[in-house]
């Protein structure tokens, strides 16, 4: 379906008031435009994952133990070595109360924070509201629907829009809320997840946050 990073910036020492107006935030987005690209999703995950166990405070994920589980599961090309971030974090994910002072903290926003369910469900206990069109299983959804018509070739189905929305609204959802938990975010409630990917990230997906109408594949 897709994955997205969110990188946001944090204080050893003291919690960092976030806002809609002045959100500031790195991101990445890596979507399929074909199938059988599943691949090549993962080796771009699996090394921005490396990265971050080394150089990153915090490391957030929701549902992270599942998600991991199924990316240690694809199925490799002969000779195509273990992925080293995923490996890594999932091995770290076993026990997040212990860490190497060396490596990134690790967040499960789901058991850690919780309530354990949706994003939505746990943005919505945490003062952020989630996008009006990724709302509870509607997210899910979506995404489904672009991926299956990406699946069939039903090219003017596929909306690259609508997964890029639902995975970079979880991305920045999850950084939130795994920043809250470490004590290092805080927020005047509520903090509308749109104003914050409109602010910084409209341009992954005009159609959804920038008012642009979605051009139609050819």
């Amino acid at each position: 379906m897709g994955t997205a990073a969110v990188f946001m910036k944090v204080h050893r020492t003291r919690s960092l008031p976030v806002s809609a107006e002045l959100a500031n935030f790195g991101y990445r987005v890596l979507l399929p435009d074909a199938t059988g690209q599943t691949a090549a999703i993962v080796r771009q995950l699996d090394t921005m994952l490396v990265q971050a166990r080394r150089k990153a405070q915090i490391i957030a994920w929701h549902n992270g133990a599942d998600d991991l589980h199924v990316l240690q599961q694809l199925p490799r090309a002969a000779r195509e070595p273990r992925h080293p971030g995923v490996n890594a974090v999932a091995d770290a994910w076993k026990n997040r109360a212990s860490r190497d002072p060396s490596t990134a903290r690790c967040v499960d926003t789901s058991h850690d924070l919780g309530p354990a369910g949706l994003i939505s469900d746990t943005a919505a206990a945490h003062g952020l509201k989630a996008l009006k069109s990724f709302a509870g299983g509607q997210q899910q959804a979506s995404a489904q629907q672009a991926c299956e018509a990406l699946a069939e070739e039903r090219t003017e189905d596929f909306s690259a829009d609508a997964l890029a929305g639902s995975v970079l609204s979880s991305a920045a959802t999850t950084a939130l809320l795994g920043g809250k938990h470490a004590g290092q975010l805080h927020w005047d409630e509520p903090l509308s997840i749109f104003d914050v990917l409109a602010q910084v990230a409209w341009e992954a997906a005009p159609s959804l946050l920038g008012g642009v109408p979605q051009a139609r594949n050819e």
